[in-house]
């Protein structure tokens, strides 16, 4: 029986074998890693008041068929989005972007005039900078949010830092300003204090509460700002930091 089966059981295995693509993938990029620019306006339902979005353009110039000519470039960006194709005789380059923080396992491929195809893995790591100004002198300010959620499987944030800062405007002669007793208290999504922090600002002082952790519970974050006294402004400023998965880039060919 062993003798009968052996030969069958190696040309089974040949048979599973995959076989080397004929669709060479050659790619290059400025970066394979970006952050997420997020200005909040300081609202009750904290509107976005502009994204810009992290974005990675793919070169695919070198990229060569043996038997074929290659007829179009894509990305899958990995984050449940469609793939993006675009045609071979037109560019070689294709741009994705994102617009949630996290680590992402992006596809990128190309398929030729035959019929075969090639692709590989590339690892984007995508932080977030998120820039919360009210301008508006006011002793109720609006809570900050944030979200720690990443937008794949792949990696949770490292670490979260924020900066919040609070200026009293000095008053004037028909309406003399005073201190004001500012409290900042952090709260995880549970609804859990994590920190919390008070101080008194003089009237026209300054002064600010800066916050951060390792890796921080996913989920709905957010940052109190109780005013006793005074009305105040805050700007506040927040990153949401990953562990460098990125793929490195390739060294470009060398010439023959």
């Amino acid at each position: 029986m062993l003798l009968l089966l052996s030969p069958l059981a190696g040309c089974l295995g040949g048979d599973d074998e995959k076989k080397p693509s004929k669709v060479h993938v050659i790619w290059g990029a400025d970066a394979t890693a970006g952050s997420i620019l997020h200005i909040m306006a300081p609202n009750s339902q904290n509107t976005t008041q502009s994204l810009d979005e992290a974005e990675f353009t793919f070169d695919f110039n070198e990229t060569y068929s043996e038997e074929g000519d290659i007829s179009t470039f894509w990305v899958d960006p990995g984050n449940g989005d469609p793939v993006v194709e675009v045609n071979a005789a037109d560019m070689s380059t294709v741009t994705v972007s994102y617009d949630k923080h996290g680590i992402y396992r992006a596809t990128l491929g190309a398929n030729d005039s035959e019929g075969n195809s090639g692709e590989v893995e590339v690892f984007l790591r995508v932080e977030y900078e998120l820039h919360y100004d009210n301008t508006q002198s006011t002793d109720n300010p609006y809570p900050v949010w944030f979200d720690t959620s990443p937008g794949s499987d792949e990696a949770s944030p490292r670490r979260v830092d924020l900066m919040s800062n609070a200026t009293n405007p000095p008053g004037w002669l028909l309406q003399p300003g005073g201190p004001s007793t500012v409290t900042w208290t952090v709260r995880n999504p549970a609804d859990t204090e994590e920190d919390a922090s008070t101080k008194e600002i003089a009237d026209g002082g300054e002064d600010q509460y800066g916050w951060g952790t390792n890796d921080p519970l996913a989920g709905g974050w957010r940052m109190d700002i109780d005013v006793e006294g005074d009305q105040i402004t805050t700007e506040t400023f927040l990153t949401i930091e990953y562990e460098p998965l990125e793929t490195d880039i390739p060294e470009p060919p060398v010439a023959e």
